[in-house]
């Protein structure tokens, strides 16, 4: 009796020891995953009405941007109740990144332009970069290092 006894508390401790050291602290999840804590989030400032979508999106090349959304590696819709509205992409990796945003004001999910190509809707790109005389922003004068960590990258709509 007593030797089943033993050897019962041993199987039990045994099973508590092998349980407590297989468990998954949250500390070792964010140890083992360094992309965890990384959230880039684009705060976009000088809405003027409350109204529609904010398409936010993240290029980490020229292709496509600043107007191709579909092209860029990450992207997200937000909708818009203040003045300022926040874009947040979680895991996000290390690198080189430009950011476009654009206020969809009729909710038709693309960019309207006038006559001769030129937005009709608010935008806005990271480093709040300026459009070129007859064209948009360039990846190049829009792109920022991104490092990890949580990052916010301030944009300023533009209105035409």
């Amino acid at each position: 009796m007593v030797r089943n006894k033993v050897a019962s508390t041993a199987v039990v401790a045994a099973v508590l020891v092998g349980s407590w050291a297989l468990a998954p602290s949250s500390e070792a999840q964010v140890d083992n995953d360094p992309a965890a804590n990384n959230t880039l989030t684009l705060e976009v400032t000088g809405v003027r009405k409350a109204e529609g979508r904010m398409a936010c999106a993240l290029f980490w090349q020229n292709k496509g941007f600043p107007r191709k959304h579909r092209r860029a590696l990450r992207r997200t819709w937000v909708d818009v109740e203040g003045e300022t509205v926040k874009c947040v992409f979680k895991r996000t990796g290390l690198g080189e990144y430009a950011a476009s945003v654009f206020l969809d004001l009729n909710l038709n999910g693309k960019l309207d332009t006038n006559a001769i190509g030129s937005p009709s809707e608010p935008w806005g790109v990271s480093q709040n970069a300026k459009a070129k005389r007859f064209g948009p922003p360039l990846y190049k004068d829009a792109k920022f290092e991104y490092r990890g960590g949580p990052v916010t990258i301030p944009i300023e709509l533009v209105y035409e």
